[in-house]
């Protein structure tokens, strides 16, 4: 049961990667949007849209992240209200690039450094919407977390998603020792076994002064 002392805050389900065939094609996203959802993307000249359909009241977070590098990616997004019909829109809020303030931190689950947006949160109701994720010039990767309410999918597809996370930052593979879901059972079992290796060694010292 070493697995027990892990971190808790696994994340839900592993990563889905939005590669758009054609410009502004739509990836539609889980209506569970209080439950946190993982999404990668790079933007590679056009913005990324995401659809979801909820069916009562609920809350929106969002939270943007991207590697550190010599420049920050103004990156910002809009949230609106399709109306019936689908004809035409509603805004329903937005976080532009200019009041974004970003600020680096530490995943320890993800054994990385990461630059992070403000957190962007909306009471919806009932509807469709779409979310749209742009910059300037429309380039870089991100990574794009939704939902505030974590859980966890078993510590094996823990391991994946955060393999998949990192390589997607071009984090070499040795990158996932530095992950406290790794390092965190591992020194377990050291101690375990360095426990045990003593334990082992004064059994045949006293056996050996005994004999003597």
């Amino acid at each position: 049961r070493l697995l027990l002392n892990v971190p808790t805050e696994a994340r839900a389900a592993l990563p889905i990667e939005n590669k758009p065939a054609i410009p502004y094609e739509v990836l539609t996203i889980s209506s569970q949007i209080e439950q946190e959802q993982v999404y990668l993307g790079d933007l590679v000249g056009d913005p990324h849209t995401f659809e979801f359909s909820i069916g009562t009241e609920m809350e929106l977070v969002v939270n943007l992240s991207q590697k550190p590098g010599l420049e920050i990616i103004p990156l910002s997004l809009i949230v609106v209200k399709l109306n019936d019909n689908r004809r035409g829109v509603v805004e329903m809020g937005r976080l532009s690039a200019e009041d974004n303030n970003w600020h680096k931190y530490r995943d320890s689950v993800l054994g990385v450094s990461l630059l992070g947006s403000e957190t962007f949160s909306l009471n919806l109701g009932a509807g469709i919407y779409k979310l749209e994720v742009s910059s300037a010039e429309n380039l870089g990767k991100y990574m794009m977390l939704i939902g505030s309410k974590p859980s966890s999918d078993g510590y094996f597809t823990t391991l994946r998603q955060i393999r998949i996370i990192q390589a997607y930052f071009d984090y070499s593979t040795f990158r996932i020792l530095l992950s406290s879901y790794v390092y965190y059972p591992l020194g377990i079992i050291l101690l375990i076994g360095l426990f045990y290796f003593t334990w082992r060694t004064r059994g045949r010292v006293t056996k050996v002064i005994n004999y003597d």
